[in-house]
């Protein structure tokens, strides 16, 4: 099953999907170090329900959170630098309360630096999306 539909086809866009598509996929499985190792060292987030997140999320964070699916549309990245991007995309999220699912839809930016030569996210914020 595609997950992810690129807005934009260019060397960043795909480089940066890749990673994101990876962090999205640990998260899924609840792999906790998959994940931090895209995430810098001084990483932040600010996740839909307007918490704000001042490191990598651990093992506690992830299983507090759970999902059971994503689809991520409209991928975009750009440029900042040389060293530096931002990618932009709507995120749909499927969660389980008991036995009933939900769908819950959010736009995500992001920024992503280069660490010895290596993409890595610093910083994510998503939106609620009616």
């Amino acid at each position: 099953m595609t997950r992810m539909h690129l807005e934009k086809e260019d060397a960043l866009t795909h480089a940066l999907a890749e990673r994101i598509e990876k962090i999205w996929d640990a998260y899924l499985a609840k792999d906790a170090p998959a994940c931090s190792a895209l995430l810098a060292d001084d990483y932040r987030a600010i996740h839909p329900d307007g918490s704000i997140h001042n490191a990598k999320p651990s093992a506690s964070d992830i299983a507090a959170a759970p999902i059971e699916d994503y689809w991520l549309r409209e991928l975009q990245a750009w440029p900042v630098g040389e060293e530096s991007a931002i990618a932009s995309y709507t995120a749909e999220v499927e969660t389980r309360s008991g036995l009933q699912a939900e769908r819950h839809r959010f736009a995500v930016g992001e920024v992503w630096m280069k660490h010895s030569g290596q993409w890595l996210c610093r910083y994510y914020h998503a939106t609620p999306v009616a």
